[in-house]
């Protein structure tokens, strides 16, 4: 099983698993497609800032994630 530490940031999580550009880009941030967008600024957002930044429900995308085979480490 893939682990995800909420307190990665976005682009580490992306690095580590590629998958998750399209998924986090299906949560409303078409942006993390753009190699050079998610480098300068997935770097600065952890997955937990990210979910806060942009309002999303942190239970919803936790269920999203874990229905993608991801562990979930808060």
């Amino acid at each position: 099983m893939k682990t995800l530490h909420m307190d990665q940031t976005v682009y580490e999580v992306t690095k580590k698993y590629p998958e998750l550009i399209g998924i986090i880009a299906s949560w409303g941030f078409p942006q993390i497609r753009n190699s050079y967008l998610r480098r300068v600024i997935g770097s600065k957002f952890t997955i937990r800032e990210a979910i806060a930044e942009l309002r999303l429900n942190k239970a919803k995308i936790i269920q999203s994630l874990k229905s993608h085979g991801f562990n979930i480490v808060e």
